[in-house]
């Protein structure tokens, strides 16, 4: 004996919106994932990689007090005339020469004081570290117990590309510290 089966148009059609819903949601998340690998960057190693500054003297870590209003955290040198010290390793396969590094600091109050100092690693093998010093730095301010602002600054460590000495990436170090003579 045959059956007979009936279906309704209305769930027929209720069937076909969810098939229909699925295959877009799906279709949807596929290229939006596509889209969002292909926004982000790829981290990218860098040719020369800066290990570690040292400041001398070294800068010190404190809570200060200006003005009644307390600052955590200070990065804070308590000398007008410091030095600083980078090393750089080279993370190529290749030597690389002539490597041009640039030092600039500037006063965050004023931006109008600014001083900067290059210098020059003659060569670095594969792996190699080299240590570059920038001496005789005088402070473009000092803030001397009264305010916060007065004695801050910036200090960038620039590794500029040099094509002919086989340098494609520039390298960037950024350190925020406060000059306080008062500070002991």
């Amino acid at each position: 004996m045959a059956r007979f089966v009936t279906l309704k148009r209305k769930y027929f059609l209720y069937g076909g919106l969810f098939v229909l819903i699925a295959l877009v949601s799906v279709f949807g998340v596929n290229v939006f994932r596509s889209l969002q690998a292909s926004s982000t960057p790829t981290e990218v190693e860098p040719e020369l990689k800066i290990l570690s500054i040292e400041f001398e003297p070294q800068i010190e870590i404190r809570d200060i007090s200006y003005e009644g209003q307390v600052f955590k955290g200070m990065q804070t040198l308590n000398e007008d005339s410091f030095k600083i010290s980078a090393i750089v390793q080279n993370m190529t396969e290749k030597m690389i020469t002539d490597i041009p590094v640039k030092l600039t600091i500037s006063a965050i109050e004023d931006k109008s004081k600014s001083m900067s100092k290059e210098g020059k690693i003659p060569t670095l093998e594969p792996g190699e570290t080299a240590r570059i010093v920038f001496e005789n730095i005088e402070a473009l301010g000092d803030a001397q117990g009264k305010s916060a602002t007065a004695g801050q600054h910036e200090m960038i460590l620039a590794i500029k590309a040099n094509s002919e000495g086989g340098i494609l990436q520039n390298t960037e170090a950024r350190v925020i510290f406060n000059v306080d003579t008062s500070v002991k």
